[in-house]
């Protein structure tokens, strides 16, 4: 190994000798501290740990992009909240209750254009105006 490739291979691969630590101490320590009898760490649990993370990851890639331009959207959580209450309630609009299954891909179309609707009213609001999106996206 060249000089110098070994720091830069730890530099890089420490966040993960960090999470395969963690997760070996935390099997260990839910296998013979844990009150129930089933561990923590078991596919079933981290499986569902990951579907409801899901929407918290795809926001968080979201909002890196807006992170890295300098700016912080104080909105996605409001949004994401209205989206999902769009979602829910359109289901039982009498339109969309008479289509049967079919009102579902309707209901996410729905909620994703709320989404992007609010979204780029509070990008053309910071881009013609100047103003932060940090105070845009806080009114």
């Amino acid at each position: 190994m060249a000089p110098g490739q070994l720091s830069a291979f730890l530099k890089r691969g420490a966040i993960w000798g960090f999470i395969v630590l963690e997760l070996i101490f935390f099997s260990v320590a839910g296998e013979f501290l844990s009150i129930s009898d089933k561990a923590f760490v078991n596919w079933d649990n981290m499986l569902l740990l990951l579907k409801q993370s899901a929407p918290l990851g795809i926001i968080a890639m979201g909002m890196t992009l807006v992170m890295v331009n300098g700016n912080i959207d104080l909105s996605v959580g409001a949004i994401f909240a209205l989206a999902a209450v769009i979602l829910l309630d359109s289901m039982t609009w009498p339109f969309m209750a008479a289509m049967g299954d079919w009102a579902i891909p309707f209901a996410w179309m729905f909620a994703l254009l709320t989404g992007v609707a609010l979204g780029a009213i509070n990008g053309f609001i910071v881009w013609k105006t100047g103003v932060d999106a940090f105070i845009v996206t806080l009114g």
